[in-house]
């Protein structure tokens, strides 16, 4: 599609390093980029080693596709085959590992830290974002992995839909991993910056065929009216009345409650 190749031939590959956030609506195939660019890395001489870092439910579609769109065959890190060795990140090339594999285990993150990679692509990369509560920042182990994988290799790709919450202190944690010296403390002091040249983010209208045209149909959203049984309403306005009354207690809970 149209948007893959300019993801890659003019966003990223020109990119030395490259240092990106691809967050382009669900859909728009990040996976298909993100094998494009590797390709052609690979291509240029620029990647030999690259680990893939996503959830554990991704983890064989990752495989799969490098390998039958790519011809490229990465190998699966399982705890077994971990555990089955002295450092397996030093030891393969081309590796898919479960993100909470690593998170949950200091001793693996040593393991990392001893390691160097020419490109690691982190897909479904909001998992490892950080908070801010009350002007402290609580990171997540999800976050410290992504500090050690940011400093490990030299092309650092995340993808994800969702790279915004609504809160930009998380933004700036979050594009931190992409480059820690710009956007490290970005929110503290009032700084408002630009991301347009390490992050594309499409919405699905953007999204066109060679011909020009739209590549998902319009979406049209309207209200449709209907009426309920006597029984239908009885139990809409029983559930109704028991969420009210439910939410209202865990907010008046949560307001006894100091912040954790």
């Amino acid at each position: 599609m149209p948007h893959q190749i300019s993801a890659v031939y003019e966003r990223m590959l020109i990119q030395k390093p490259l240092r990106f956030v691809l967050a382009d609506d669900p859909g728009a195939g990040k996976t298909i980029m993100a094998g494009l660019l590797l390709k052609e890395l690979i291509v240029r001489e620029e990647v030999r080693r690259c680990l893939i870092i996503c959830p554990s439910t991704l983890v064989e579609q990752w495989q799969d596709e490098l390998q039958q769109k790519f011809y490229l065959d990465f190998e699966i890190l399982t705890g077994e085959k971990i555990n089955s060795s002295g450092n397996v990140f030093a030891e393969v090339n081309r590796a898919v590992v479960s993100i909470d594999i690593l998170a949950r285990n200091k001793n693996l993150q040593d393991k990392l830290r001893a390691t160097n990679w020419d490109l690691i692509i982190c897909d479904e990369a909001h998992k490892m974002s950080a908070t801010v509560w009350s002007n402290e920042v609580k990171y997540t182990k999800r976050f410290r992995l992504g500090r050690v994988l940011s400093k490990i290799t030299r092309h650092f790709l995340l993808l994800t839909a969702t790279p915004h919450n609504g809160k930009e202190e998380d933004f700036y944690l979050f594009m931190s991993l992409i480059d820690p010296d710009r956007f490290e403390g970005a929110k503290r002091i009032r700084t408002v910056v630009d991301v347009s040249d390490i992050m594309r983010r499409l919405v699905k209208e953007d999204l066109l065929t060679f011909e020009g045209k739209p590549l998902f149909p319009e979406r049209r959203a309207y209200a449709v009216n209907y009426n309920l049984s006597p029984k239908e309403m009885e139990l809409y306005e029983m559930v109704t009345a028991y969420v009210s009354d439910g939410f209202n207690r865990a907010e008046r809970l949560k307001g006894n409650k100091k912040r954790p």
